[in-house]
């Protein structure tokens, strides 16, 4: 868990870019500031593959968990063979 993020403002940006993307690759993600509000993150291509896979997993466990629910539910007679969505209500 980050409690104090690294952040930049839009100047900082606009003055030095190369140094907050450094910041990014050698510290973390870098929340972008506009009037003290944060708005965008500045990733390294390194965090951005990481977040991605694991996000792909993720989704790929929630897709096995479907299906392994589904055969359950077969087995046991819980499903309910519907018509239409009204049939489910």
């Amino acid at each position: 868990m980050i409690l104090m993020p690294n952040t930049a403002t839009t100047n900082e940006i606009q003055r030095s870019y190369r140094k907050v993307f450094n910041k990014a690759k050698k510290s973390g993600p870098v929340v972008v500031l506009i009037n003290n509000q944060p708005d965008v993150v500045i990733l390294s291509l390194k965090d951005f593959d990481r977040l991605y896979q694991t996000r792909q997993e993720w989704e790929i466990k929630q897709a096995q968990k479907a299906i392994k629910d589904y055969v359950q539910a077969k087995k046991t007679g819980k499903l309910i063979e519907a018509d239409s969505v009204a049939d489910l209500i």
